[in-house]
């Protein structure tokens, strides 16, 4: 019985509370998500969008412009302006503002390769009535 009077007397004094907290663990599961967010990152799209452009043998990469603007058509009847869901008049309007800026903005059509062709010409027509005269189309590199 004095082995366990002592016992419990020492368990007390010897139980202080541990000063430090041990960061390796956490370090360790902070690595683990920087490298799941890097690889994740890899595979994420341009505009995320699900659109599948036309292929073009001369496809050139263009030179980032002071502005520019992104018009995304989609098969199925949307239009996206710059990654944001829109509407023809919000497009003019934008097209409107940017050509009444004295820097110089082009405007890039992406649209599905199975959409209407007259969907193109609309947004061209209306980028042409803008103002806007650097008007490309958006397509990808053949595999």
């Amino acid at each position: 019985m004095a082995k366990t009077l002592e016992g419990r007397r020492r368990g007390r004094r010897g139980a202080t509370p541990m000063a430090e907290i041990n960061i390796i663990p956490l370090v360790d599961v902070v690595l683990v998500l920087l490298i799941i967010f890097m690889a994740t990152t890899a595979f994420v799209k341009e505009s995320g969008l699900k659109m599948q452009l036309p292929t073009a043998k001369s496809t050139e990469t263009a030179q980032q412009q002071p502005k520019e603007l992104i018009v995304a058509l989609t098969r199925d009847g949307k239009i996206f302006l710059n990654t944001k869901l829109s509407d023809l008049k919000a497009v003019d309007a934008a097209m409107r503002t940017a050509a009444k800026a004295k820097q110089p903005t082009s405007v890039v059509i992406k649209g599905d390769q199975n959409i209407e062709y007259k969907r193109v010409i609309t947004v061209m027509d209306i980028a042409k009535q803008a103002g806007l005269s650097k008007v490309s189309l958006g397509t990808r590199l053949p595999d």
